[in-house]
């Protein structure tokens, strides 16, 4: 008893130092003006409109309005609006790492049902942790995929102790986050129903998921979001290098199956600079513990469709080791890898091993805040340098001026500047005005996104002189206009 009570401690303990650690990513990013629009702010502003019992329109990034589920079928945002009333624009950060600790929780929960040793847990916890990609994923913004991913260990717990119920309530929480968690969950059952082929109850139950979920992935794409969307269609087809749609990429993917093999190595954007950004995400998961899966290939199956997903996607950013692109393959990387190490004989050789995978966890992930192939914001990353938490200009100022703006006001607001006005009826992502009673600009602001920075400024002065907007505040870090 008094072990499990230590134990139960040092699973805490973990817990709040991954908390502050990952704080320091989230919230420091938010503070220095290292989230955007696309896609803090615009869910931020759907979390708005759904704790005030209103469907999003999507009118922050669109010129003509539509309903945000047509872009992603997302249910999630729905059940955090009633939250963001106490918690508002950090709502979606503070959720991420929330699920991101229950996730390990269900990490340890799933492997000591699965008969290990509960200090070979407590390790696999901590490799959880340090995984890259949870870093990755909270440096940039929020999506619901990290959730979806986060209720994976406890779909499998509840699984493992036939609960069927139970395991189906987290699998409809999986569904509920994204149309494409659907495709992921379908591989992740079929690969189950072969795990567990000796259990007929079980192999029956992972059956009708798997057809169940595709069926959800189909009625997702052909009906409920095309008849959300204005055009009537569904947009987000974004792997032309298969084909020209879903069934199309499938076709060719079973008919031309070593032209697909190739697709998921090679670069097929045709840009010369994205030539190893690939090959560093595979040596990235491998260190990270993935070749372990060789040994547990149903596992290995389960991450079939992320890959598929990464490597086959139109913009080449998604391939690498970045934002939240990476997410799918914490938990079943670590999962898998101490499944394999529970099968040794040996629990000093289990606890080597263990402690060495952690190593190599962790030194990859200092490898991405320190230096990689794909090029991106290091700053995001190193809570242990000055920069991180400073942005080259003042940011207290910024601070002190958005918080004069009236909370019930209009805005159109430069990307940056945006998620920390977004929670309000009406917020636009610049230079989209529409009827907005405010235009908040920052000159220091390297981020103009999608415009460049010339049109940015010169967009600003023409404003000035069209006689329609007074400018109450002009500083370098923040230029405030006032429609008249």
């Amino acid at each position: 008893m008094l072990t499990g009570f230590i134990q139960k401690y040092k699973l805490v303990l973990l817990m709040g130092l991954f908390a502050l650690i990952y704080g320091l990513i989230a919230f420091v990013n938010h503070y220095c003006f290292r989230t955007f629009a696309l896609d803090l702010g615009v869910y931020t502003n759907a979390l708005y409109d759904y704790a005030h019992g209103q469907w999003n329109d999507a009118s922050m990034f669109k010129e003509i309005p539509r309903n945000l589920l047509s872009d992603h079928l997302d249910f999630t945002l729905i059940l955090l609006g009633p939250i963001s009333r106490v918690f508002g624009q950090y709502t979606l950060q503070l959720a991420q790492i929330v699920f991101v600790l229950f996730g390990g929780l269900g990490v340890y929960k799933f492997l000591l049902e699965s008969n290990l040793k509960s200090s070979l847990a407590l390790i696999a916890v901590l490799h959880f942790f340090l995984f890259f990609g949870i870093y990755s994923a909270l440096s940039f913004d929020y999506h619901s995929n990290v959730l979806a991913a986060m209720l994976l260990p406890w779909f499998l717990l509840f699984l493992q102790r036939n609960e069927l119920i139970k395991a189906s309530v987290f699998l409809l929480m999986m569904l509920m986050c994204k149309e494409s968690i659907a495709l992921w969950l379908a591989s992740i059952c079929f690969a189950l129903a072969i795990e567990y082929k000796g259990d007929k109850k079980r192999v029956l139950y992972l059956s009708l998921a798997t057809l169940f979920s595709l069926g959800y992935f189909l009625l997702a794409i052909k009906i409920i979001m095309p008849a959300l969307s204005p055009d009537q269609v569904y947009g987000n087809f974004k792997y032309h290098v298969l084909g020209t749609d879903y069934f199309d990429a499938l076709k060719n993917i079973v008919f031309h199956p070593l032209e697909f093999l190739s697709h998921l190595f090679r670069n097929h954007s045709g840009n010369p600079k994205y030539d190893w950004v690939k090959t560093e995400f595979y040596i990235f998961i491998a260190l990270s513990g993935a070749f372990v899966l060789l040994l547990k290939p149903t596992y290995l199956l389960m991450l079939l469709v992320p890959i598929v997903s990464k490597m086959c996607y139109d913009d080449p950013a998604i391939w690498g080791i970045d934002c939240h692109y990476s997410i799918e393959f914490a938990p079943i990387i670590t999962l898998g890898l101490f499944l394999v190490l529970g099968k040794l004989k040996s629990l000093k050789l289990q606890r080597t091993l263990a402690i060495v995978a952690c190593i190599f966890s962790l030194a990859v992930s200092i490898r991405l805040m320190d230096h990689t192939i794909y090029l991106h914001d290091y700053n995001r990353l190193r809570i242990y340098q000055k920069g991180h938490y400073s942005r080259g200009h003042n940011i207290q100022i910024i601070h002190q001026y958005l918080n004069q703006i009236p909370t019930n006001a209009r805005v159109s607001a430069q990307s940056p500047l945006l998620p920390h006005l977004a929670y309000r009826d009406k917020a636009y992502m610049y230079p989209i005005v529409k009827d907005a009673e405010y235009i908040v600009l920052s000159r220091v602001e390297p981020e103009t996104y999608p415009i460049d920075k010339q049109v940015l400024i010169q967009g600003l002065n023409d404003s000035i002189a069209s006689g329609r907007w007074l400018l109450i505040i002009d500083l370098q870090e923040i230029s405030v206009l006032k429609k008249k």
